[in-house]
């Protein structure tokens, strides 16, 4: 026996809405082939449950931030997507989730949105919308642009992620800046002296942390070190990677991370790689986060009476 209707679109509707974190808009019901008074009957009966205006929830599916999410970009109609702060969660370019939720759309339709910040945008457009975990979300060029308009401490750390994971590269994020570019666009003045500073930066590091090691060359005029140097014994053969050196002074400079430094195997590898370079005639100057960020002057004096 065929289904009828309106169960073909109960079961459309709710895979739409599993993808969806349980949630769906009132233009997807209608794509699905659900009338408005089937949906009003399911309301009715307690199946589904209203969350704004045009957008519902399929009752019983958990709460969760992914879910208020989906639901405040669903209500703000079609060109509309997860921005911001946000989007650099759901994109994983940080990792530490703020408060209000960020929603960027074409045309703000001025509804009051609890715990949402609304931005308004006649730039978005739909090449700049990725779908994430089921959210529609801004892109990666677009989030670390836009990012520069509420939360430019963050840029930075979010850009250098990217471009080291390869989600985009420095000459993405500057078409996307030119093609937005105008007087009093937020978030271009910010990224443009950082897209500048990375590009002077030859080789692409590989850590935040030797991002912010690079910060410290600079601040203190120290020489511009190798980055990522191979070295190699008198025969030419592979001796170790380092993250820095000054070749002519015969100096390795190693940043040790917590996640890459924090097992017994990599402990060992970090010390055979020591004890080989200074075999060598290296010294070896090791670093941590601390060192690096709360204590750069003593690292910049330290590294300044090896060179000397």
């Amino acid at each position: 026996m065929e289904a009828s209707p309106n169960v073909d679109a109960i079961r459309s509707l709710a895979h739409v809405a599993e993808a969806q974190h349980g949630a769906f808009s009132l233009t997807q019901a209608e794509t699905a082939g659900m009338s408005r008074s089937t949906l009003w009957d399911r309301i009715e009966l307690g199946l589904y449950r209203q969350f704004q205006e045009g957008v519902f929830l399929i009752a019983g599916t958990p709460d969760s931030w992914h879910r208020r999410v989906v639901a405040s970009v669903l209500s703000e109609g079609d060109l509309a997507a997860a921005s911001h702060e946000t989007a650099a969660l759901l994109l994983g370019l940080i990792d530490r989730r703020g408060g209000d939720i960020h929603v960027v759309t074409k045309r703000w339709m001025r509804r009051p949105r609890p715990e949402v910040t609304l931005h308004e945008s006649n730039d978005l457009v739909a090449s700049d919308i990725v779908v994430v975990d089921g959210i529609p979300t801004t892109n990666v060029a677009r989030t670390v642009v836009d990012l520069g308009a509420t939360a430019r401490w963050l840029v930075p750390g979010a850009l250098g992620h990217a471009v080291r994971s390869g989600q985009t590269d420095l000459d993405q994020v500057e078409a996307f800046v030119a093609r937005v570019a105008r007087r009093g666009r937020r978030g271009v003045g910010v990224i443009r002296p950082i897209i500048r500073e990375r590009r002077r930066w030859e080789r692409r590091t590989e850590s935040e942390l030797e991002d912010q090691f690079v910060k410290v060359v600079r601040q203190f005029d120290l020489p511009e070190p190798v980055a990522q140097f191979i070295l190699r014994d008198d025969s030419g053969d592979f001796v170790c990677r380092a993250d820095f050196a000054y070749p002519s002074s015969r100096v390795l400079v190693e940043l040790d991370g917590y996640a890459h430094h924090s097992d017994e195997e990599a402990f060992q590898k970090d010390r055979t790689k020591q004890n080989r370079a200074q075999l060598l005639g290296w010294s070896v100057l090791r670093y941590t986060w601390r060192d690096v960020v709360d204590r750069p002057a003593t690292l910049a004096s330290e590294i300044s009476a090896v060179l000397a």
